[in-house]
C-alpha cells in the first residue's frame, strides 16, 4: 500500500511531527506499507532524502505556501507515486487547497487529521485582554475568523474520505461547529505516546514541571503566579522547585516576570529532551488556553508525574480521571488548592502517580497503531 503524508513541517520537534514519526516507524516495519512525505518546511533536514524506509520530498518554495512551483511539484510526485491514500496532518497552514486538489484530480482517498480542539478558535479569541489593541482586534474580527474556519473545515470534510479527530469528545463539538450530521465520516484516533511506562521510583524529586513551548496560549505566566503563592506556604525543608523545560517567544518576558516577583526555585531550562525531567518530577503543570491532545501531558503520566491541568480542552478528560490520577481544574484558585494538597500528602501523590502510569498505558503505540491500520485498510 502506497501512502503519502502531507505536512506543513517534517521533520520537526512539534507534536504533529513527533506523532507522525511514531506512526511511520510502526507502519514501515511491515512490508505492505510504502510511505512518502511531502513537507513544506524542515527543522533538521534541508534536502530530499530517504530516511529509514520512507522518502521525504521538500517543497521547492518554503516561503509561499501556494506558490505555483509547489503545486506543480506536488502534482508530479502524486502522478508518479501510485498512491492509495493521502494523509493530511493538518496544522492550519493554508495548504488545504493543494491537498484537496491532489485528492480530487487524482481520485485518491484523502484522510484529514486535525491535531487541535475543533473549538480552539473560541479560546484563541481570549488570549489577550479586550482593552489591548490586539485583543480588541481579535474580538472585532472574531465573527469573520469563525466564518473562515468553518468554511475551511467544510471544504476539507467535503473532500475527505475520513475526517479524524484526536478524541471522541471532539466529534460532537466538530459537528455542531460546522452544522454537520455525522454519518461515520468523522471519526477519532487518540495520539500515541512515545515513552514506555515506568514503575514509580523512589528517586523522584520535589519538582513541579512544565514542558512545552513558551508562548502566550500555554499560560506559563499564570503558573508563575500560582507558584508565587505556593512558595509562600512552603517551609525551607520542603525544598520544591518549579522547572520549566522549553523555549519560545515568551521566554524573556517570563524570566522578567519571575525576577519581578522575586520567585525562588524557578529554573528555566530552555529546549531539552524532557525524558529525564519526567523521570525526576512529581507534579506536572498545564494551564493551556487550548490544546489538541496534550502530548507532553501524556508523556509525563507515563513516567508517573501527577498532572494538574486546566480543563480547557475536552480531550483532557480522556487522560485524567479527576482526583484519581490527576486533577482537572477551572481556575488559579483550584490549581493552588490541589498543588498544595499534593505537596503536603506524599502518600496520595504516590498513589496518584501509579494511577497515572496505568492510564497512560492505554495510549501506547501498540494500542493505537491497529486503529490506523484499520482505517488504511478501508482505503485499499
Amino acid at each position: 500500500m502506497n501512502i503519502l503524508f502531507y505536512l506543513t513541517r517534517f521533520p520537526g520537534i512539534g507534536g504533529i511531527e513527533t506523532v507522525t514519526w511514531q506512526i511511520i516507524k510502526q507502519l514501515t516495519q511491515k512490508a505492505e506499507y510504502h510511505i512518502d512525505i511531502i513537507s513544506h518546511r524542515q527543522q533538521t533536514i534541508k534536502t530530499e532524502e530517504c530516511i529509514s524506509g520512507f522518502t521525504l520530498f521538500r517543497m521547492p518554495n518554503d516561503k509561499y505556501w501556494l506558490a505555483c512551483e509547489n503545486i506543480s511539484f506536488a502534482n508530479e510526485i502524486v502522478k508518479k507515486g501510485n498512491y492509495n491514500v493521502i494523509i493530511y496532518q493538518d496544522s492550519y497552514a493554508p495548504t488545504e487547497k493543494i491537498v484537496c486538489q491532489l485528492s480530487y484530480e487524482n481520485k485518491i482517498p484523502l484522510i484529514v487529521f486535525e491535531h487541535n480542539s475543533p473549538l480552539f478558535i473560541y479560546n484563541k479569541r481570549e488570549l489577550t485582554p479586550w482593552w489591548s489593541l490586539k485583543g480588541c482586534l481579535r474580538r472585532i474580527l472574531h465573527p469573520y475568523l469563525l466564518y473562515k474556519e468553518k468554511k475551511r473545515k467544510r471544504m476539507l470534510l467535503r473532500h475527505a474520505f475520513r475526517y479524524v479527530l484526536l478524541s471522541e469528545t471532539y466529534i460532537p463539538e466538530f459537528c455542531n461547529f460546522i452544522n454537520f450530521h455525522n454519518n461515520g465520516k468523522v471519526i477519532y484516533i487518540n495520539n500515541p505516546v512515545r515513552l514506555s511506562s515506568i514503575e514509580v521510583s523512589c528517586s523522584k524529586e520535589n519538582i513541579l514541571l512544565y514542558v512545552g513551548r513558551l508562548v502566550v496560549e500555554k499560560g506559563v505566566d499564570k503558573m508563575l503566579y500560582v507558584w508565587n503563592e505556593i512558595s509562600k506556604n512552603l517551609s525551607a525543608d520542603q525544598n520544591w522547585q518549579f522547572v520549566i523545560v522549553g523555549d519560545g517567544v515568551e521566554r524573556f518576558r517570563l524570566e522578567k516576570l519571575a525576577k519581578s516577583l522575586q520567585l525562588r526555585n524557578v529554573i528555566f531550562e530552555g529546549f531539552q529532551n524532557p525524558k529525564s525531567y519526567y523521570e525526576r518530577a512529581k507534579i506536572f503543570f498545564m494551564m493551556s488556553k487550548y490544546e489538541g491532545w496534550g502530548l507532553t501531558l501524556c508523556e509525563a503520566m507515563t513516567q508517573g508525574v501527577v498532572p494538574i491541568v486546566l480543563n480547557s480542552f475536552s480531550a483532557a478528560q480522556d487522560l485524567i480521571k479527576d482526583g484519581y490520577n490527576g486533577y482537572l481544574v477551572s481556575d488559579k484558585k483550584d490549581f493552588y488548592h490541589h498543588l498544595l494538597q499534593l505537596i503536603n500528602n506524599p502518600y496520595q501523590l504516590i498513589e496518584m502517580s501509579n494511577n497515572a502510569i496505568e492510564q497512560s498505558k492505554k495510549y501506547n503505540i501498540s494500542n493505537i497503531i491497529p486503529h490506523w491500520e484499520a482505517l488504511l485498510a478501508k482505503c485499499r
